[in-house]
């Protein structure tokens, strides 16, 4: 009886022991997908296209920048009061019966740089748009291999030649239309613009600082971090302080203080270091924008063509001018300032605006409107040097 009892107990230890291999195995499994990024395989949902309705697949993960904030369904598009509200976005690939009904593939660009070829869609078909999505430079994420070239239809970026601009900026005239920025800009010359008027001088007079920077990423690829410092030591032999705020200086303005940081470089700062983390074309971000919309001279430091983006006389390109003249230079400047007026005669003939201003620019809206635009879907294009059009080898 003893003998039974013990076979019986070592045969239900092994089931138990079994069991417990089986658990911790397919959890593994499970976890080592996830983490590697393998999508999960899904039966047919039998669920047709809805008559009308464009749909976009977020082929990587939907909770990552750019994605975040597109939203899920039509909310996002309806949310916004979008002119198209027929774009149905998911992660969801088994939303369709197949992965071939969806009229959108979207790929966010900074987990591209971690994806195998097994982790793409194994087949698509002509119609279908392939879009790559970043509003990250390549510098910081760069795509090395050639693999992409031929891969993406269109492009979602902050690049002013994407096929739908994913922008920080933009630019319109006296008349409120929309004129930039692109490749080719026509400003008007300085001495063409309207002065400025009396009434504008007197509000730069509250004026008694000379740079400030807001800055919270504090050892970047463009090296600005080194620039500014520097700066600080030049700008001291003229009794010119740069003011630094936030996780890389001595003094605090959170975000949730918006108003309150806009004001303070409203009354009492000439110049605003308008400084990129890394140097690639065109990649200009909001930065840019706190100078223009309060009465600073922006400093820009990148690696972008700012003839697309600023009028001539309207800031100082610190790339350009290098730490010793432009030290110089904003010294001249707060000590002349009717030359230092100068610099805002732009203010007369054109206005700056985030993007998310307005229906017209938002980024979520141009790409439920490109789904809408028929001949545009049609038209066959693919990115055949895509590793080159994202300057990636610069980076690799």
């Amino acid at each position: 009886m003893n003998l039974i009892i013990r076979m019986r107990f070592t045969t239900l230890s092994k089931i138990f022991l079994s069991a417990i291999f089986f658990v911790v195995f397919v959890t593994l499994i499970r976890n080592i997908s996830q983490r590697i990024g393998i999508r999960p395989l899904h039966t047919s949902s039998t669920k047709m296209k809805r008559p009308g309705m464009k749909y976009i697949l977020l082929w990587t993960d939907p909770e990552n920048i750019p994605f975040k904030h597109m939203g899920i369904g039509r909310t996002g598009f309806i949310e916004r009061k979008c002119p198209y509200t027929n774009c149905i976005v998911t992660g969801n690939e088994s939303l369709l019966n197949s992965i071939l009904d969806f009229d959108v593939i979207a790929f966010a660009g900074p987990e591209l740089t971690r994806y195998y070829t097994a982790m793409r869609p194994n087949k698509r078909l002509p119609y279908q748009k392939y879009v790559f999505a970043s509003i990250e430079s390549p510098s910081n994420y760069p795509l090395c291999a050639n693999e992409f070239d031929g891969y993406f239809n269109w492009t979602w970026t902050y690049k002013l030649d994407s096929d739908i601009r994913w922008g920080y900026i933009v630019i319109r005239d006296i008349h409120n239309k929309i004129i930039g920025p692109k490749k080719d800009m026509y400003w008007l010359r300085q001495d063409q613009m309207a002065p400025v008027n009396e009434t504008f001088k007197q509000k730069l007079k509250t004026k008694t600082k000379a740079v400030v920077w807001f800055v919270s990423n504090c050892f970047t690829k463009s090296r600005r971090e080194n620039f500014a410092k520097n700066l600080g030591y030049e700008l001291k032999k003229y009794n010119l302080n740069l003011a630094v705020y936030g996780k890389c200086g001595f003094l605090n303005c959170s975000r949730n203080e918006q108003n309150r940081c806009n004001r303070i470089v409203r009354k009492r700062f000439y110049f605003y270091l308008a400084f990129e983390n890394s140097f690639s074309e065109d990649y200009v971000t909001e930065k840019m924008l706190t100078p223009l919309q309060n009465n600073a001279v922006p400093i820009v430091y990148g690696g972008a063509n700012y003839t697309r983006f600023l009028p001539d006389g309207s800031y100082l390109n610190a790339k350009e001018l290098g730490i010793y003249a432009l030290a110089e230079k904003i010294d001249e400047l707060i000590k002349n300032p009717d030359m230092y007026a100068e610099y805002f005669r732009w203010k007369n003939h054109y206005t700056y605006h985030k993007t998310t201003d307005s229906v017209e620019t938002n980024e979520y809206c141009k790409m439920c409107a490109a789904l809408n635009d028929e001949e545009s879907v049609r038209k066959k294009t693919v990115y055949n040097d895509f590793t080159d059009w994202w300057e990636s080898y610069d980076e690799c």
